[in-house]
This record gives C-alpha cells, structure tokens and sequence, in this order.
C-alpha cells in the first residue's frame, strides 16, 4: 500500500482507535460519530435518525444537541472525517504526479482509485470508514447529497482538469463519457461489488485491492486511449 494511503487510513480511523481504547473516558461526541457511523452504514440517510443515534450512543438527545444543532450539522462532521482522510491522500499523489511534470493518463487513474480501494485492506476500522465513504457517495437522500457534494467537489474537480490534459483527443461529449466510465469504475465496484460478485459466485473478501487499484486504471487506459480509429461509421461522417 502507498505511504499516502496509509496515512490516509491512519488519520481516518486515528480518533475512534483512540475512543475504543478509552471506552470508559471516550466522550460523548466520539460516541455519537461512532455510533452514527454504524446506523449509517446499515440504514441510510433518511432512516438514520437523531434518536436512535442517541440509544446507540448510550446517551441523551440533550447532550447531543450540545455539540450539534440538528442532524444535518452532525452529518457535515461524520462525513467529513471519512471523505478528508481520501482526499488528501488522492491529491498528494496528484501532487506528486504534477510535481514530475505532465502526468500520464494511467499514473492519474492510480493515483486516484488506489488510496479508495485501500479502505477494502486493513482492521476494522478502516473497513468501517470506507463504508461509510461509499455509502454517502451512493445514498439517494437529497439532503446527504448536498452534505457529500462540496467535500469530493474539489477533488473531483481537479481529477477533471488532470484526465482534460492527458486526453486532448477527445471532444467535449466524449470527454463527458470517459469521465463517467471512470467515476463509475471508481464507485460500482466499491458499492455494489459485493453484490455482483454474490451473484457471480467470487469471494468478494478475497480480492487484493491492491492489485485492483491497478487493474482498473489499465482497463481504463486501454479504451480512454482509443483515437478517431474507434469512432463509429456514424461519427466519421459527421
């Protein structure tokens, strides 16, 4: 695994490696993110509410609305310390990249599935973080949306303007398509995937996430690289 990458894990699950240590000590508001985590992971959005984040925390909504005003609030600081830890992981290998010069289409990709795919590797905890990720990602509440979009806006953003550079070639609707076969590649496999390989009969615990990391951005490079010679009998007369 990358250095970043494990920093990446390390800082995502550094705070609640410590509160479970400290369970008799741990505060309250670690409690509730703990606890908010966990509803989250199995109940979504919409279904996880305030006071049964309360019950599983093993505390009062009085003493939750001390560090919180509502559940929006709560869930601005339960998605951050998730998204954060990524993020930063991504955009130092960007940087990296960038540092080097021009990046290559397939040292982008790497650099952006690896410190994501990562979180499928290691304890628990970093498990717990990963799943909490890919749920916001994929949830269909229009207030968790809002809450996910401006933290993976930047990121995002920049992953953009890196592939635009790496593939001149492609006009702007085309560009479109290679951006969302990549954002989908970057989320299926991480939401759905134990699904697809239920049905497909693979383990999916089994994976090396690792060598995953590596092998989509391949299977990415090989079509993002087509040129004009791809293009359909349609598009040629045009």
């Amino acid at each position: 695994m990358n250095k970043s990458d494990s920093s990446a894990a390390a800082a995502a699950n550094g705070s609640r490696g410590r509160g479970a240590s400290e369970r008799g000590g741990e505060s309250s508001r670690e409690r509730f993110l703990d606890a908010a985590d966990q509803l989250f992971i199995r109940e979504g959005y919409d279904r996880c509410t305030i006071r049964a984040i309360s019950a599983a925390a093993g505390t009062s909504l009085a003493v939750l609305s001390r560090h919180w005003d509502n559940k929006q609030q709560l869930f601005e600081e339960v998605f951050k310390r998730h998204f954060d830890p990524i993020h930063s992981a991504q955009n130092a290998r960007f940087d990296a990249l960038e540092a080097k010069g021009e990046p290559a289409l397939r040292a982008i990709l790497e650099a952006f599935f690896s410190p994501a795919l990562a979180g499928n590797i290691g304890p628990l905890e970093q498990r717990t973080s990963h799943l909490v990720y890919c749920r916001a990602l994929m949830d269909p509440s229009p207030e968790a949306r809002a809450i996910a979009r401006p933290l993976v806006r930047a990121t995002r953003s920049r992953l953009i303007r890196l592939l635009r550079t790496a593939l001149p070639h492609l006009d702007e609707t085309r560009f479109f398509l290679a951006m969302s076969t990549v954002l989908g590649a970057y989320i299926y496999p991480q939401v759905n995937g134990p699904r697809l390989a239920e049905i497909m009969d693979v383990e999916f615990g089994k994976i090396d996430w690792a060598s995953a990391a590596l092998i989509i951005p391949h299977f990415l490079e090989a079509g993002l690289r087509a040129d004009s010679a791809t293009r359909t009998p349609l598009e040629r007369q045009m």
